[in-house]
Formats: structure tokens, sequence, C-alpha cells
């Protein structure tokens, strides 16, 4: 397959790839002719390049980002969840299908899953974790600010995300 064969279930990437990648982690609505004129290849290759990139399942999908704050949900929290029991799957699906959770992540330690929950105020989280309380133990982290919320994967220069925390620690 060249050199771009699997190893152990990864893909193997060349510099084209990789610069195709990062484009499309800026602005996953760029045109092939734009990608193309930015790397050097035509649009049909870029085409092509994309379409292998999907069918590997390097690329998974396309996606809208929101702003959740400007959806109404400004208060963002981390909860740790220990159900009562670890055979209920019943409750712990619950807890996983709460409206207010928005990522989950099952977890090693005495959590069983980690919440990412997102909400209207802090009555809002209350009452979410009242809900989450009935099926078990919770330890809940509130979200100041985020300074690195996703990474990006193939960005050469993404910034340093804690430049910004360590000025807003020394001013506090």
């Amino acid at each position: 397959m060249g050199s771009r064969e699997q190893v152990r279930g990864q893909y193997q990437l060349d510099a084209y790839d990789k610069r195709i990648l990062a484009l499309l982690e800026e602005d996953a609505r760029r045109s092939n002719s734009d990608i193309a004129r930015v790397v050097g290849l035509s649009p049909a290759t870029i085409g092509e390049r994309i379409a292998r990139l999907r069918d590997v399942g390097v690329i998974t999908g396309f996606a809208v980002k929101m702003d959740p704050a400007r959806l109404g949900f400004p208060l963002a929290a981390f909860v740790e969840f220990e159900p009562s029991s670890r055979y209920d799957d019943d409750s712990v699906r619950t807890v996983a299908n709460h409206p207010a959770v928005r990522g989950c992540y099952k977890v090693t330690g005495r959590s069983l899953l980690m919440l990412l929950v997102r909400v209207r105020d802090s009555e809002e989280l209350n009452a979410a974790l009242v809900d989450f309380n009935r099926f078990g133990q919770t330890h809940t982290s509130v979200i100041l600010t985020s300074e690195l919320d996703e990474r990006p994967w193939f960005k050469d220069d993404w910034g340093d995300p804690m430049e910004a925390l360590l000025r807003r620690t020394q001013q506090v």
C-alpha cells in the first residue's frame, strides 16, 4: 500500500494529508480548490485524498461547532459520577442521558463516569446534581475558563493556552 499503509491500526499520514487535515480543522467547509491552492495539489487530488481519509476512518465526519454560552448554557462543570451499584445499568443510562450532560466518559478510578455538564445557571446545576445523586455520588468541579477546549491535531502554531491562564492567575 505504499507510504500510507496501516501500521497497528493507524493510518500513516504523509505531509500533504497533514496539511489538508490542518486546513479542515480550521474550517471544515473550506473548498477543495482553496485547499488545493494552499497545499499545491489539484482540486481533484484533494477530493481523492479527503475521500480516502474518510474511507480509512481518519475523518469521521464534519460538524458545526456552537458556542454553548450563546445558546443559553454559560455554566459548565465536570462531574465525576460513582453509581450506587456498578451493576445498575438503568441508573447509569439515566444519568448519562440527562439533558444537561453534553459529554460522557467511562473512566478508571473510584468514579465510573466523567460527565461534562452544561447548564444555564447554578440553580440548574444543583437540580442536575440532585437528579444524579438519586443514583450515586457526585464530585463536581465548575469550569471557570477554558484555555484549551479542543487542541488541534495538525495546526503547527496553535498558540500557548497556558499563557492566558498564567496571566489571569498572576492578576488574582
